[in-house]
């Protein structure tokens, strides 16, 4: 009993693990969709190509990411979607800014009430939370390519971030980053986007993502209790198809 019993529960992660897998996939195909109605060629829509630049780095199947593009091509059946924010307040009147990809407004509207007032969410006026947030361009870079020529090809070699990275990013445009084990998250300007990414190409690091992030001009200090209270809202706003992205203002 006890092997059918460890299987069991190998089988209940795995099918757990592709749950969650295909619930970021059909959220990434939503996001090319949506980007697709405006112009289907990634050539001349920058934003098509960003939403397919993400999806890939979260290794969406290439089949996946083509249908997402015909849905709206007239070659397959589509959603008509729509791209909503939804302004609200968490526990200690931490700053909500959600977004939503969406085929249905009221069905959005009502499950992103109904999840945030079972967790003790407070709706704000229109205006009251968007005001508080600042589009930037992140970055996400993962580690540094060394060039190595040998008698017979041209090796790569994968190097971690280390602090002469902090030094390589004060010769740039930047305007804040955070630096760890796991790579780093730059944040810049819209205008310095190109600039930025140019300087770390050539540098030879690579690049994971791109995307816009709504940054908090401001934070608030929660209490262990209501980071608790905050993580467990999230958790269940990320459990709706319609939502895409959450934004707090939480340090």
């Amino acid at each position: 009993m006890a092997g059918h019993s460890k299987w069991h529960n190998i089988k209940h992660r795995k099918a757990a693990q592709d749950a969650k897998k295909a619930k970021i996939y059909a959220k990434l195909a939503k996001f090319i969709q949506l980007e697709a109605m405006k112009w289907a060629d990634p050539s001349m829509n920058p934003w098509l190509d960003l939403a397919i630049s993400k999806a890939k780095s979260a290794g969406v199947p290439k089949p996946v990411i083509e249908k997402a593009i015909l849905k709206w091509s007239g070659q397959l059946q589509w959603e008509n979607l729509e791209e909503i924010y939804y302004e609200w307040y968490g526990p200690s009147g931490v700053a909500l800014y959600i977004r939503c990809i969406t085929s249905n407004r009221n069905r959005s509207a009502s499950n992103v009430r109904s999840t945030l007032a079972k967790y003790g969410g407070n709706m704000g006026q229109a205006g009251s939370v968007a005001w508080q947030f600042e589009p930037k361009w992140v970055i996400y870079v993962l580690w540094k390519i060394e060039k190595i020529k040998d008698k017979w090809k041209d090796v790569e070699n994968i190097l971690p971030l280390t602090d002469e990275f902090e030094e390589v990013l004060l010769e740039t445009d930047v305007e804040d980053f955070e630096i760890d084990e796991n790579g780093a998250r730059i944040v810049t300007a819209r205008e310095d986007l190109s600039k930025v990414t140019k300087f770390l190409e050539e540098n030879w690091y690579k690049i994971d993502s791109s995307e816009i992030e709504y940054i908090p001009q401001n934070t608030v200090a929660l209490s262990e209790a209501d980071e608790e209270k905050l993580q467990r809202l999230i958790d269940a706003l990320e459990e709706d198809d319609d939502v895409d992205s959450i934004y707090h203002n939480a340090e």
